[in-house]
């Protein structure tokens, strides 16, 4: 019986050593996808080599204290993506909420890509600009489906903006441009 005793305890011991020794720890799916959406996303970086055109855009404007500008627009043959450039900031006392990642840009081969294709590549800051100072950066990709890339001339974009009093909006207005470019 003590030996009985001593073999299960021996046994139970191992089992525990050779449990906590393992340096191995499993892969959960949702790490694997986020693996594979971070190297999606480094290739899709602004100084990735696929993008074969590059657009300057260098628009500017101030709409009641908020600061909006759109710097680029890249498209990839190779890949067929489209990508904008851009950042907001808040330039006055004012308190704004825009999300400009949740609108929908148009081309002018009549393709619409939307908030659900949007590849987040760069995203620094905040949507809900509530202080001077306050910004978002952004370089949105979005893949084109039923577009061919040398096709695009023109990009149609467009997103809310909600200046805000505490958490109710005293007032909302919109962003909207459109882009002409030769490739």
């Amino acid at each position: 019986m003590k030996r009985a005793r001593l073999l299960i305890s021996i046994v139970i011991s191992l089992l525990i050593i050779a449990g906590c020794s393992s340096n191995a720890q499993p892969i959960s799916k949702g790490e694997e996808v986020q693996a594979k959406e971070t190297n999606a996303n480094e290739n899709l970086r602004e100084d990735s080599d696929l993008w074969a055109y590059s657009s300057e855009i260098n628009d500017e404007d101030s709409i009641d204290g908020l600061n909006i500008k759109v710097d680029r627009i890249l498209i990839s043959p190779s890949s067929a993506h489209i990508a904008i450039k851009g950042s907001i900031e808040n330039i006055g006392h004012s308190s704004f909420e825009t999300y400009p990642a949740s609108e929908t840009i148009k081309l002018n081969t009549g393709e619409e890509l939307g908030p659900e294709e949007l590849i987040k590549v760069s995203e620094e800051g905040t949507n809900e600009l509530k202080n001077k100072g306050a910004r978002l950066d952004f370089f949105y990709v979005w893949p084109m489906s039923n577009t061919s890339p040398n096709e695009v001339t023109s990009v149609s974009l467009s997103w809310a903006i909600y200046e805000m009093t505490g958490k109710d909006i005293s007032n909302s207005t919109s962003f909207a441009r459109e882009y002409t470019f030769n490739q």
